[in-house]
């Protein structure tokens, strides 16, 4: 059965409003083009980064993500999530570097406009 939840271990955190993959080629040492501009070389792995951006998080959902893509004790964690075709898959992963976009004050609650990372496989 295909869920459309993502989860950070088992714990699911707020649904993202958009995720985008890419996939980037790992080229072997010898990798290159020749005299007549043709590709040699040898792929040697896939490098799958997942970006993932949520917009309008409360301060608590914002505290739930941080707590897995911000933490230095331990930058490796599971995720489980839709891949590109839309299969489920569980990942382990570590975070790149989040953006916060704050978005301001509304009725004595502070929201983030945005939060944006990178999860990187393992």
């Amino acid at each position: 059965m295909k869920s459309n939840v993502l989860k950070f271990e088992e714990e699911t955190v707020a649904t993202p409003a958009e995720i985008t993959f890419c996939n980037n080629k790992i080229w072997s040492g010898n990798a290159g083009r020749t005299a007549n501009c043709l590709m040699v070389g040898d792929i040697r792995a896939i490098k799958k980064t997942v970006t993932i951006k949520w917009y309008h998080l409360t301060g608590e959902q914002t505290a739930q993500i941080n707590k897995y893509i911000s933490n230095v004790d331990s930058p490796f964690f599971n995720a489980t999530l839709l891949d590109e075709t839309f299969n489920e898959i569980k990942i382990r992963v570590y975070a790149g570097d989040p953006s916060y976009e704050i978005f301001g004050w509304d009725e004595k609650r502070q929201f983030c406009k945005g939060v944006a990372v990178d999860l990187i496989m393992q």
